[in-house]
């Protein structure tokens, strides 16, 4: 081979391992954000589960409560129908 043709082979392997090394280093710098954007998705998938579970709380919560409100009502409600029975008991 001619001394130019060398001399430009080197050139163009110079410039490809150049560019290999700044595709290796902006690949690291991905798999590092593909690595955070893992432990995020992880993170929020966790914090999705215990929302999930408090609202399922909260709604059997929310249940119970209306539950118990009818209740007292109906208690409240018998208790007065006694208290007037017990009145006109007394009256006679």
């Amino acid at each position: 081979m001619p001394k130019p043709d060398i001399h430009q082979l080197e050139e163009r392997v110079l410039t490809l391992m150049g560019e290999f090394r700044r595709l290796k280093k902006e690949n690291q710098g991905l798999s590092l954000q593909v690595d955070q954007l893992n432990r995020e998705k992880e993170t929020l998938i966790e914090e999705r589960s215990l929302s999930q579970g408090s609202q399922d709380r909260l709604s059997k919560l929310e249940s119970l409560s209306k539950k118990n409100e009818k209740d007292r009502k109906l208690i409240r409600t018998k208790v007065q129908t006694i208290l007037e029975s017990l009145e006109k008991f007394d009256l006679a």
